[in-house]
């Protein structure tokens, strides 16, 4: 079985256990940070699902300087599957807290917005879904708190998605499968440093954070396959 088709499997049956067809009647709003994992997902649910997508990225401000590489990283890689890819809307935001510490939960903070994104478009969301697969974890479970506290007063509640989580296979070999389940020109777009350097008009990764040491174990997997 084939990477593609691994990343494939886990959408399906990601899809299936929540009762969701791909069709274009559900509508879905993607949590993009310009990473492997989001960029990974949206590329895939373009390519294997008709559901109407809204894609939405938050620009993250804080002590970890990152905000700008991953605008870059975003506009790049949304432009080309705008032009490779069927029509979705796409929008974005800017948090801002520039304390000592980042602050916060990336997915706690995701989840949120993406409640707000969906009164303020007037649209009513089946899906929200996010590349990071940490359903599971204590960052998790405080992330579908807050969802479910957004959602008390509301009739239509949306499902919070991670197809990623149901790759069933070792870390690394997960990995190799979202990196190499999109083509080759998206995997030179994504950023996904926590702490990078800017040299003149360019960013120059950490090489040190947890984001950094999984592309390097990756990196040095793909050299040697």
């Amino acid at each position: 079985m084939t990477y593609k088709t691994k990343v494939k499997q886990a959408l399906d049956i990601c899809l299936q256990k929540n009762y969701f067809k791909g069709k274009n009647n559900e509508k879905a709003i993607v949590m993009y940070s310009g990473g492997m994992d989001s960029v990974s997902l949206l590329w895939n649910l373009l390519e294997h699902t008709e559901q109407d997508i809204h894609v939405h990225s938050i620009h993250i401000d804080n002590s970890e300087g990152r905000c700008k590489a991953e605008a870059e990283a975003i506009l790049d890689s949304i432009n080309f599957m705008k032009k490779n890819q069927r029509p979705f809307e796409f929008s974005s935001s800017v948090y801002s807290l520039r304390a000592q510490y980042p602050g916060g939960k990336d997915m706690t903070l995701a989840l949120f917005q993406a409640m707000r994104v969906s009164s303020a478009i007037s649209k009513q969301f089946n899906i929200v879904y996010t590349g990071d697969y940490t359903i599971g974890r204590d960052e998790g479970a405080e992330a579908q708190g807050v969802l479910n506290a957004l959602c008390t007063n509301r009739r239509h509640k949306p499902i919070w998605l991670a197809p990623f989580e149901e790759m069933t296979v070792i870390s690394l070999e997960r990995s190799k499968g979202i990196h190499l389940s999109m083509p080759e020109e998206l995997r030179k777009m994504y950023w996904s440093c926590r702490k990078p350097t800017q040299v003149g008009q360019g960013f120059v990764i950490c090489g040190d954070c947890h984001a950094c040491n999984r592309q390097e174990t990756l990196r040095k997997s793909l050299t040697n396959d």
